[in-house]
């Protein structure tokens, strides 16, 4: 399977793959012309991982390749081009780097932490969110929309659920059918009532640091696979 490693910016050295990355498996870093000089045959049927590290790569130029997805190829690819790859979603896992915007942590930086078992909640991501209320309430507003589409996704088909939210079908319902598969409904039933409950504290009594932090623990428990 093709794994995409979704940055902002080129990762070029193990060492650095290693710190931002879960990969676990032995790796050999390539080349983009060694990739384009060598058959798909010739190059991927080892056991051992091959990662194109010095180039972005795009849908389009693999197709023009004729490149089969379902090889044990990493690629670099930018967020903007995530999408493009929709025809062969189920060919492909999606991987981001673990490194974090400069300007500070954002609403799906904790989603992507919540959904993953891999993934630890670090006591810098929580004090960032249980003591900013105003970013709080945007990942408050970001999971439930997310826990929404998943939601809507078990009886409704895409389209329908792109008109009623008012957004484009990408990537987002590829992750959120792959949610749906790993994650028992019941839990995502659960979830939805700790949003309402959590919701109804900060109306009813404030914003409380301790009760955020035990929404965010209690959230990962109910929905990281």
């Amino acid at each position: 399977m093709t794994k995409l490693l979704i940055t902002e910016k080129l990762i070029s050295s193990k060492k650095e793959l290693s710190s931002l990355t879960n990969f676990s498996e032995n790796i050999e870093f390539i080349k983009y012309e060694e990739f384009k000089e060598n058959s798909t045959i010739s190059l991927f049927t080892n056991e051992e991982i091959s990662y194109v590290y010095d180039k972005f790569v795009t849908y389009s130029e693999l197709v023009s390749r004729n490149y089969d997805f379902t090889s044990n190829v990493i690629f670099q690819i930018k967020r903007s081009n995530l999408n493009k790859f929709s025809d062969v979603s189920s060919d492909i896992e999606v991987i981001e780097a673990n490194k974090l915007p400069k300007d500070g942590y954002l609403p799906w930086d904790l989603s992507n932490i919540i959904f993953s078992k891999t993934k630890l909640l670090s006591s810098q991501i929580l004090s960032e969110f249980c003591t900013n209320e105003n970013l709080f309430r945007q990942f408050l507003s970001y999971l439930n929309k997310e826990l929404l589409r998943a939601n809507l996704l078990l009886d409704n088909e895409s389209n329908k659920i792109s008109k009623l939210l008012d957004e484009n079908i990408d990537y987002k319902y590829e992750l959120a059918s792959r949610r749906l598969q790993a994650i028992d409904p019941k839990n995502i039933d659960k979830s939805f009532e700790q949003v309402n409950k959590i919701e109804k504290l900060m109306n009813g009594s404030g914003f409380n640091q301790e009760n955020a932090k035990r929404f965010i623990v209690g959230m990962k428990k109910l929905l990281e696979f």
